[in-house]
């Protein structure tokens, strides 16, 4: 499967298109160390078998020199963990290498193997891994990984991304703590339900994210951290962003479409120069009524984006900043 990079998201190249694939989570980062470390001591040498995106796999109930072959898709979710592998592929910046989305987790052990989309496969099979960690994207890369030592791929995309979280966590013997940040978050979601009391019922939210291209936009809720935090709130969207959804475009054309009480941009300009936020300076956006009563906003994509709880925690920041403020009108949009 050919994959296409983005600043927010890395997805499979479909029809032509691409799309984008808390600071909050420091203390997830503190908690745990070392990579090897379960709820359990087991026996060297005893192995378990996973079920993963690829089939199963045999294990060591206890992996010691774990290699991630993706950045934000799973050294993240392992760091939250508090799972520290010896190694991970990133993404290339120039000539230096960079592990997006871990901001406020240390990596200054892992070492770099290379871009996500070409791991330097003579690097990882000379640091002896005992197990290799990548997601479903990956897949062309299975076999010869498979060759070099155990590999899982876990589903990220196309389910919430709590079950992707919780199987990060069973692969890693960190199913206590896992449940602890879901527990978490869960209390956040149901306190937020909470809060906005009856409004919870007609205000209306509109997820979007400049395109690609010229004259294009996307739903920025498709999977991952914000989709996930989407479905659990279930608040009412505007008609093109019910149900599950996809990442083919929409024509600016047909942003009124997407007018709701609130408007939130997700953007990733800051993160690169060949995105532009031309959606916000358009025309079509000013005019929409959650931007002339002063309720549409931008966030920053880069925040919000990874496998982890603790993304989901940082667009929950938002929403409580924006939703509670009680000078919102609930009623810009009359559905």
């Amino acid at each position: 499967m050919k994959t296409t990079e983005r600043p927010g998201f890395t997805i499979p190249e479909i029809k032509d298109l691409t799309r984008r694939d808390f600071l909050f989570g420091g203390a997830a980062a503190l908690l745990l160390g070392g990579c090897g470390g379960g709820e359990a001591e087991e026996s060297p040498g005893q192995t378990r078998t996973i079920e993963h995106s690829m089939g199963t796999t045999p294990v060591p109930v206890s992996p010691q020199r774990i290699i991630t072959v993706t950045d934000q898709n799973a050294l993240l979710p392992l760091l939250e963990l508090g799972i520290t592998p010896i190694a991970s592929a990133g993404s290339l910046e120039g000539d230096e290498g960079v592990f997006r989305r871990t901001d406020g987790f240390d990596t200054s052990d892992v070492e770099f193997v290379g871009d996500f989309l070409e791991p330097n496969l003579e690097a990882i099979a000379s640091l002896e891994p005992d197990l290799i960690v990548g997601y479903e994207f990956q897949e062309d890369l299975y076999e010869r990984l498979a060759d070099i030592a155990p590999t899982v791929f876990i589903q990220v995309f196309d389910r919430p991304l709590d079950e992707a979280l919780m199987d990060f966590a069973d692969l890693v013997n960190r199913t206590d703590r896992a449940e602890e940040l879901r527990s978490r978050y869960k209390d956040r979601v149901a306190t937020l339900l909470e809060d906005l009391r009856e409004q919870r019922e007609t205000l209306s939210v509109s997820v979007i994210s400049p395109g690609d291209a010229a004259g294009q936009f996307y739903r920025a809720d498709v999977g991952q951290a914000l989709g996930t935090v989407m479905e659990d709130l279930s608040l009412p969207r505007p008609a093109p962003q019910q149900g599950v959804g996809d990442f083919d475009p929409f024509s600016l054309e047909n942003l009124s479409e997407h007018d709701a009480d609130v408007v939130l941009v997700v953007d990733y300009s800051e993160e690169s120069a060949e995105v532009e936020n031309e959606l916000v300076e358009s025309p079509l956006y000013r005019s929409l009524a959650a931007y002339e009563a002063d309720q549409a906003y931008t966030l920053d994509g880069t925040e919000t984006v990874g496998a982890a709880w603790v993304r989901m925690e940082a667009f929950l920041d938002e929403l409580e900043r924006i939703l509670l403020d009680p000078g919102l009108d609930p009623d810009t949009v009359q559905e």
